[in-house]
């Protein structure tokens, strides 16, 4: 394996501080932080999943879940292992909390096999944590673009300040994972920090990222009605026009506790749709719909993974501005 300095990192003494996250590992010789992706070789910070990759899927873009851009479009999906969060509660620990086995797809790789998938609009970083995946990411999105093709984050957004806003130059659309609206819950429960994670989300936005939030509903840790309607507040005064999705949690690694009541999925959604236009639950068989918020009119019929779009034009007849972030929009794209 070709060995990949990563960025964002200082030597201190016999040890190495890696800068990319809040975590601020110190790492010491032969060592490896804790999102399990980045080392200490020959006393440099090597990224070790630079281009190695555990999973590679055709998703339709729905999936990630982005329901606002190019609806009912497939995506060349991958991800690799690690993450700098460790929740209690996650749903792919197999390959986010252990180093597991991978294959090389160097940028130039990656570009022809995305774009040997007919009608893809883009690439998905996703599975594991795309953030630890910094360099690979970097060097994946010009060639990308240069292809005609999105870069795509599903993401927890915990990354320190400069290397995310490094990101949001060059990503067209993000997923983000706002776990909560609890500072104790972040760092009790995932190991991080509610902070990092609002700022960057507004970063995000500012910076002309398309960007849709998810929230887990994890029975007993943070499905509080009280504490959820603060989450959509502060969601509304971003921008009502934020989809978000609201899914059910279902036991995985270390939690335990019985999967999500539909009802409280249910009842979270009415509380969001009070402040935002487009809210959708997840995990759930339900109601998936995109509506005009303005005359009900229907644009995106979902039923599971099969959409149809009905809508034509970037505008609905009654003449409501339509949410989608199409290709076209976006490309050629590359920011600052």
């Amino acid at each position: 394996m070709t060995m990949h300095e990563a960025r964002y990192y200082k030597k201190e003494k016999d040890k190495v501080a890696c800068q990319l996250c809040p975590n601020h590992c110190l790492i010491a010789e032969g060592g490896v932080g804790s999102c399990l992706s980045r080392g200490v070789v020959d006393g440099s910070l090597i990224a070790l999943t630079y281009g190695r990759v555990v999973s590679a899927s055709v998703d339709p873009i729905e999936k990630k879940p982005l329901y606002h851009l190019c609806p009912g479009r497939p995506i060349f999906s991958i991800g690799t292992y690690g993450c700098n969060l460790h929740c209690r509660f996650c749903q792919n620990a197999d390959i986010s909390q252990k180093k597991q086995p991978t294959a090389e797809l160097l940028p130039q790789q990656l570009v022809a096999e995305a774009s040997a998938v007919d009608g893809n609009i883009g690439v998905a970083f996703t599975y594991n944590e795309p953030g630890i995946w910094y360099e690979y990411i970097l060097d994946c999105a010009p060639v990308l673009q240069q292809a005609g093709l999105m870069t795509v984050m599903v993401t927890n957004g915990y990354l320190n300040p400069e290397p995310w806003r490094d990101l949001c130059r060059v990503v067209d659309a993000m997923n983000i994972d706002l776990k909560a609206f609890n500072a104790d819950f972040y760092q009790k429960i995932c190991g991080g920090r509610l902070d990092t994670v609002k700022d960057n989300i507004r970063v995000a936005i500012e910076s002309g990222v398309h960007v849709e939030l998810t929230n887990l509903v994890v029975t007993g840790l943070n499905d509080d009605p009280a504490e959820f309607t603060a989450l959509v507040d502060w969601v509304a005064d971003l921008s009502d026009n934020l989809p978000l999705h609201i899914s059910r949690y279902f036991p995985r690694y270390h939690e335990t506790a019985p999967p999500t009541a539909p009802s409280t999925i249910e009842r979270f959604v009415e509380i969001a749709r009070k402040k935002l236009k487009y809210v959708y639950q997840g995990n759930l068989p339900g109601d998936q719909d995109t509506r005009c918020p303005a005359c009900g009119a229907t644009w995106v019929a979902r039923n599971n993974y099969q959409v149809v779009v009905t809508c034509k034009s970037e505008t609905c007849a009654c003449g409501h501005k339509l949410p989608f972030m199409q290709k076209s929009r976006l490309l050629p794209k590359m920011k600052g």
